[in-house]
């Protein structure tokens, strides 16, 4: 494996997540069958991912000085990801978010970034941070100067920059040129490309389209599998893992985290994604 790895620059959040037969609609209250804590954040989520693969991960973050972030830091050091750059925030509250997770495994969260909006840009003109990492791994729960300044940075040391643009937001230039690789669910290309998909015909059709703005773009689309394309070259699919579903929570994050790690240890971009689809698949399971 390469010897280079991958370094997450994302948010970290409390998680409070509850169970129930159904999500609720406006104004229906529903009684649920369980909840628990849970460290999340796509950063962390990600962070953790690509650290499973066994790839030398290292996460920049920010919690606030309160019981939540105690909890998260407490979390994250248990697990192999490289955890020295986390500050902490004492004039704002940690970040967290509420997910609801129904009996067929879909759910729906809601999330306050808190703390995650302030990581201190200075840490990005250091050149130590950069050492043995190959993919910076960024997402849209921190704030957009932020992801422009790590991945400016990240650049100018030779990483290359992977944008998980989610939640979807429109993404302004300075950012856009700095990308290597895009990945989204369906419903962020959808945003991003403003035209739907309903097929999987649309998907490659809109990955190639993307691929033009963002080099290479891999398109998440859950149980109808992942489409992908690179720029100049033919879209590809993979179907999804045949599997009973228990929670598509957090499903895609371990999928761009394990492809973040694939591809800092020299795997091809299909065979990189193979192995994230499947890991997502054995998360979605369990």
């Amino acid at each position: 494996m390469n010897s280079k790895g991958v370094i997450v620059v994302g948010s970290l959040h409390y998680d409070i997540f509850v169970q129930s037969s159904h999500l609720p609609k406006a104004g229906e209250i529903v009684v649920g069958n369980d909840w628990y804590p849970k460290l999340g954040g796509k950063g962390g989520n990600q962070a953790i991912a690509a650290s499973e693969y066994g790839c030398f991960t290292k996460i920049i973050s920010v919690v606030g000085d309160d019981t939540f972030g105690k909890y998260m830091l407490d979390k994250i050091n248990l697990t192999n990801v490289n955890t020295d750059d986390i500050q902490i925030n004492n004039k704002y509250n940690s970040g967290m978010s509420v997910a609801l997770s129904d009996s067929e495994g879909e759910y729906g969260a809601v999330i306050v970034s808190g703390a995650n909006f302030h990581i201190k840009p200075e840490i990005f003109k250091s050149l130590k941070i950069w050492e043995n990492c190959k993919i910076l791994m960024i997402q849209n729960e921190i704030d957009e100067n932020t992801n422009i300044a790590a991945a400016t940075n990240a650049k100018l040391n030779g990483l290359k920059v992977c944008l998980n643009a989610s939640p979807p937001k429109k993404i302004i230039s300075r950012l856009i040129d700095n990308i290597d690789i895009l990945i989204v669910n369906t419903i962020e290309a959808e945003y991003l490309s403003q035209e739907k998909i309903t097929s999987l015909e649309e998907a490659k059709n809109i990955s190639k389209k993307l691929s033009d703005i963002y080099k290479t773009v891999i398109i998440t689309s859950g149980g109808k599998g992942v489409t992908a394309c690179k720029k100049n070259d033919s879209p590809f699919h993979i179907p999804a893992l045949n599997v009973k579903v228990n929670s598509t929570h957090g499903a895609g994050d371990v999928f761009a985290g394990t492809l973040c790690a694939a591809l800092a240890a020299d795997l091809n971009l299909l065979d990189a994604i193979t192995l994230s689809n499947e890991k997502a698949g054995f998360h979605i399971a369990k």
